[in-house]
């Protein structure tokens, strides 16, 4: 009698020390996955890249210092990113970094963000620290403070829209402007 209960215990300990052993080499495997899914497939160094619209016309260049694609949030993120937009109104768009997800056609812009016309001799110019801008639309939204500085003025306000075929740009709220002349 003795000796089925010895082979029992011996049977249910085998058991539980194989449990044992399947449930950690589950989360080692787990934890594998997980950290092949955060690394890039793909990197790449002075990125030019130009839209042309269904005429042939050129509608905008985007530079970026470097990029990096992630597969799983199928996003890549831009060092440096500048876009310059060309069609009808030119203006310059700069960043720290931005992000651009796969099947979106919106560019994440963040760090020290820069707006302006392309001419050099503008003194107008928009500063954010964060702005989303929709590349087919050509709208930029912000809801952080924007400052707009040109001639003898400064303006800001908190959040804004921007449309570049218009070229009308709106602060959404808590706008102040100070204006000092020559």
């Amino acid at each position: 009698m003795r000796k089925r209960y010895l082979l029992l215990v011996l049977t249910v300990a085998l058991g539980l020390s194989l449990l044992a052993v399947d449930r950690y080499t589950r989360d080692m495997t787990t934890t594998v996955t997980e950290q092949q899914v955060a690394e890039p497939d793909y990197y790449g160094e002075m990125l030019v890249s130009r839209r042309f619209g269904t005429d042939g016309e050129l509608m905008d260049t985007f530079y970026a210092a470097s990029s990096v694609h992630y597969p799983q949030a199928d996003s890549t993120v831009f060092k440096e990113p500048q876009l310059l937009v060309n069609q009808g109104n030119r203006w310059l768009m700069r960043a720290d970094e931005g992000v651009m997800s796969g099947k979106k056609d919106t560019l994440r812009l963040s760090g020290s963000i820069i707006l302006r016309p392309q001419e050099n001799t503008s003194p107008w110019q928009m500063t954010t620290e964060r702005l989303i801008y929709n590349l087919q639309s050509r709208l930029a939204t912000s809801d952080d403070l924007v400052t707009i500085t040109g001639e003898n003025s400064i303006m800001s306000g908190t959040g804004m829209l921007f449309d570049a075929d218009r070229q009308r740009l709106e602060l959404t709220s808590g706008v102040r402007t100070r204006y000092v002349p020559e």
